[in-house]
C-alpha cells in the first residue's frame, strides 16, 4: 500500500512538473489578453461617452434651431409692424402738408377772416387755440410717429444681430456634431479591430492551454511508465528470492494498475481528470466543473437508473455521467475527463460543462 501511495504521488508530481513547464509560456498569452480586454473597456467608455456628448449636442442643435424660428417670426411681425409705421407717417406728413399748401395759398386773410368773426373775446381765443392746436397736432403726431418708426428699427436691427448670433452658433454646433460623429465612427472600428484581436488572443490562449495540459498528460504517462517498468524489475528479481515478496509483488504491480487513481474518501477517482481538488480544468475544447449532489440535490432531473458510480460520479441506467451545459441540447451525449457523459440539465455557462457527483 505505501509503495501505490508513492507511485501514485510520484505520477503526480511528473504531471504537476510537467504541467508548468507547458504553462510557463502561457502568461505572455494571458498579459495579451488581459490588455486587450482592457483597451475594449477603455475603447467602449470613449464611444459612451462620445455618444452622450452626440445626445447632449442634438437637443442643443434643437434649441437653437428653435430660437432661429422664433427670431424669424418675430422679424416679420417687426417688418409688418414697421410697414405700417412708415404708411401712417406718410399719411400724416400727407396731411400736415395740405393743411399747410391750404393755409400757404389762401392767405392769412382767411385766418384774419375767421379770427374777426368771433361772436366775443373768448370766442376769439378759442379760434385762435384752435389754429395753434392743429399747427402743434400735425408736428406732435408726425414726431410720434417717427419715434415708433425708429423704434421699430432699433428692434428690427437687434434682432436680425441675434439672428445672425444664432445662425453662427448653429454653424459652429453643426460642425462640432460633424466632428463627434467622425469620432465615433473611428472609435467604433477602433474597437471592432481589438474585439477581433481580443477574439483571437482568447482563442489562442484556449488553444496553448489545451495542448499544453494534453503535452503535460503525455508526460506523466511517460515518466508513469517508466516508473512502472522500474517497479516491474525490481519484483522481479524479489520473486527469484522467496514466494512471499512475489505475493508482495503482485500485489504492487496491482497497485500500479490502479495507481492512475486517487482516493478520495470512499471513491476512487481517476488522475488526469476532474477531481475534487481540481475544481476545474480545460478538456476537450471546455472547461469542466463539478456540482455535488450534497450541495445540489437535483430532485427535479429526471434521471433513470440514476446511481453513483466508483469514481463518485452520478451516473444514468447506462452509464452515462449526469452533465450540465448551455452549449448542447439535452440529451446529447458529450466526452469528458472522466467518459462519456450524457446532459440533463443547463445553467453551466457557456464554454463550461458541469460533472454531477457525490463529491
Amino acid at each position: 500500500m505505501n509503495m501505490h501511495k508513492k507511485r501514485i504521488a510520484r505520477r503526480g508530481a511528473a504531471f504537476v512538473c510537467a504541467f508548468g513547464v507547458a504553462l510557463s509560456a502561457m502568461p505572455v498569452h494571458a498579459a495579451e489578453v488581459k490588455s486587450l480586454e482592457d483597451k475594449t473597456s477603455n475603447l467602449q467608455s470613449q464611444l459612451e461617452g462620445i455618444n452622450q456628448d452626440l445626445v447632449t449636442l442634438s437637443n442643443k442643435i434643437a434649441e437653437t434651431e428653435a430660437e432661429i424660428e422664433e427670431s424669424n417670426n418675430e422679424v416679420y411681425r417687426l417688418e409688418a409692424s414697421l410697414q405700417i409705421s412708415r404708411n401712417n407717417e406718410e399719411k400724416q406728413y400727407e396731411t400736415m402738408k395740405t393743411r399747410i399748401k391750404y393755409m400757404y395759398e389762401n392767405g392769412s386773410e382767411t385766418m384774419i377772416t375767421m379770427l374777426f368773426t368771433a361772436d366775443s373775446m373768448g370766442d376769439f381765443l378759442n379760434k385762435a387755440e384752435f389754429i395753434q392746436n392743429i399747427t402743434d397736432y400735425d408736428k406732435e403726431m408726425l414726431e410720434n410717429m417717427m419715434e415708433i418708426r425708429q423704434g421699430i428699427e432699433t428692434q428690427e436691427e437687434d434682432l436680425k444681430s441675434q439672428q445672425q448670433e444664432l445662425t453662427d452658433l448653429q454653424s459652429q454646433l453643426n460642425t462640432e456634431q460633424q466632428n463627434l460623429q467622425a469620432k465615433a465612427a473611428a472609435t467604433s472600428t477602433d474597437l471592432a479591430t481589438v474585439n477581433a484581436q481580443l477574439q483571437a488572443a482568447r482563442e489562442a490562449q484556449a488553444k496553448q492551454e489545451e495542448e499544453a495540459q494534453k503535452k503535460a498528460q503525455e508526460e506523466a504517462a511517460k515518466q508513469a511508465s517508466a516508473s512502472t517498468g522500474n517497479n516491474t524489475s525490481g519484483s522481479s528479481s524479489n520473486n527469484n528470492s522467496s514466494s512471499k515478496p512475489s505475493n508482495s509483488g503482485s500485489n504492487n504491480n496491482s497497485g500500479s494498475s490502479s495507481g492512475s487513481s486517487s482516493s478520495n474518501g470512499k471513491y476512487n477517482i481517476p488522475s488526469g481528470g476532474l477531481t475534487p481538488s481540481k475544481g476545474r480544468i480545460w478538456f476537450n475544447g471546455h472547461t469542466e466543473t463539478y456540482y455535488s449532489q450534497k450541495v445540489l440535490p437535483g430532485t427535479g432531473l429526471n434521471i433513470p437508473g440514476r446511481h453513483i458510480a466508483s469514481d463518485g460520479t452520478i451516473r444514468d441506467k447506462d452509464g452515462y455521467i449526469v452533465l450540465a451545459s448551455d452549449d448542447y441540447p439535452k440529451g446529447t451525449v458529450v466526452e469528458t475527463s472522466l467518459g462519456a457523459g450524457k446532459v440533463y440539465d443547463s445553467g453551466s455557462g457557456k464554454g463550461n460543462i458541469d460533472l454531477y457527483t457525490d463529491w
